[in-house]
């Protein structure tokens, strides 16, 4: 059955509630059968991340303006609050795990998880690996399809899969780059900064003072390094939040918009439609009642 999804389309949310309606794990494993019977054919914005190997020809995605073709071997690396679109319909046989960065919650430090660029917006979105590479991710993705049913495992193996990304990734588009450098960890550190303190600090002048730097050298490392600057990637973090808190939680405007740091509801609403290019209530009314 084709379903004519609107663009706030939460697919990992409809995924997690078709499996179950208790089901609340922050993640879900889909497969070539469960995309196929999805039959998206209209773009969709990622509220989450994605990452999936394909063991076949024949899948064709759009992730921003960039058309990618993916063949057996591509490993599909996308980030938040990227627009998608699935340009067919019928998948090669595939793993692809759709996740939550609170996945790592109760397991890791989440430090890590802000070094990976791939999930970045401006970057390729798809690693192409070689035949060992391959072999490799296979045994990882087959280890994560076994005990998919447990969410107290499937972040260790995430944490594998996502580390060694990281390496093919340097390999392939960084000159088999060993190590950040020192302005990627001050990229690091500062989305890092950000994640645990947007709700309070919405200031680029209190990331840089953390950081020791000037807030325009901050920023002028952000934009090299990842294209967007220290007050973009602040104002992505709290609309990211407000998507998912509008989505997930059951919670008004005005809750959020105070959960989120917002002394006055419609300040929120005023950002959130310069950012989004519609309301909060509008947003949590399509997503609740998709088309």
């Amino acid at each position: 059955m084709k379903h004519k999804h609107s663009d706030n389309f939460d697919l990992l949310r409809y995924l997690r509630f078709q499996k179950n309606e208790g089901y609340t794990a922050p993640y879900y494993l889909a497969s070539k059968t469960c995309l196929e019977e999805l039959q998206i054919t209209r773009p969709f914005k990622n509220y989450f991340y994605t990452i999936g190997l394909y063991y076949g020809e024949g899948a064709r995605i759009r992730i921003g303006t960039t058309d990618y073709d993916l063949t057996c071997g591509s490993l599909l690396t996308i980030g938040p609050g990227m627009t998608c679109q699935w340009l067919n319909t019928s998948f090669p046989p595939n793993d692809t795990l759709f996740f939550y960065d609170d996945i790592f919650v109760n397991n890791f430090s989440r430090s890590f998880f802000y070094s990976l660029e791939f999930f970045c917006p401006d970057e390729k979105s798809v690693i192409q690996l070689s035949e060992r590479q391959f072999e490799e991710m296979q045994q990882l993705f087959s280890t994560l399809r076994a005990i998919a049913d447990r969410p107290e495992a499937v972040s260790g193996i995430l944490y594998s899969i996502l580390i060694i990304s990281q390496k093919y990734f340097w390999n392939l588009y960084r000159g088999n780059k060993k190590e950040l450098n020192g302005k990627e960890h001050t990229v690091v550190k500062f989305r890092e900064l950000v994640s645990k303190n947007f709700s309070q600090y919405k200031d680029v002048a209190f990331y840089a003072e953390q950081l020791h730097i000037s807030p325009k050298y901050l920023s002028e490392i952000l934009v090299e390094y990842t294209g967007l600057s220290a007050k973009k990637w602040i104002e992505f973090h709290i609309m990211q939040e407000a998507k998912y808190l509008l989505s997930f939680w059951n919670m008004s405007v005005k809750e959020v918009s105070f959960q989120l740091g917002y002394t006055d509801s419609s300040h929120f609403s005023r950002a959130f439609r310069s950012y989004e290019g519609q309301l909060p209530t509008e947003f949590k009314n399509t997503v609740e009642n998709p088309k």
